[in-house]
């Protein structure tokens, strides 16, 4: 089994059992990466989580996971290190009175620039996600939607 599915089973049981097992990300640099969210379980009867667990890609392309940051609706900034890649994995966990806990993730590996900025917006509306990361090019002030991509691009150093 792969360190990202360990990872995302890992952090699926910790979100169902309620155990807390996981640390929060926590970075020293520029904030670089915005994340706005906005949630809605559908029902008063159930309620919807979100969280993005990051992951250091190393030359190897193992990946070692840095923490976790839960999201709620509004935004969080946070810095990931630039001109290195990193694998941030989104994690959506539905829970109603009346049906099963599912859980649904959006995996991504990504390469910041250094100085540009990065915006995410993780949505979860009519039990459809959706995650859009935006580069924004500091000079121009333009932005660019920045292709999904899976572990897969990760070319070995």
């Amino acid at each position: 089994m792969t360190r990202i599915k360990y990872a995302a089973l890992v952090f699926t049981i910790w979100f169902t059992t309620g155990c807390s097992g996981l640390k929060t990300y926590h970075s020293d640099l520029e904030n670089n990466l915005k994340i706005t969210t906005q949630t809605d379980s559908g029902s008063i009867f159930s309620s919807m989580q979100a969280a993005v667990d990051i992951h250091k890609v190393n030359p190897d392309c193992s990946t070692e996971y840095t923490g976790t940051i839960q999201l709620d609706d509004s935004s969080n900034d946070i810095g990931i290190p630039a001109d290195r890649s990193s694998y941030l994995v989104f994690v959506f966990q539905k829970s109603g009175l009346f049906s099963a806990e599912t859980s649904t993730t959006y995996n991504t590996l990504i390469r910041p620039r250094n100085g540009f900025q990065y915006i995410a917006e993780v949505s979860y509306q009519e039990n459809i996600y959706n995650v859009i990361i935006n580069e924004i090019d500091p000079g121009s002030r333009t932005s660019r939607e920045i292709e999904t991509r899976g572990m897969y691009a990760c070319r070995p150093v």
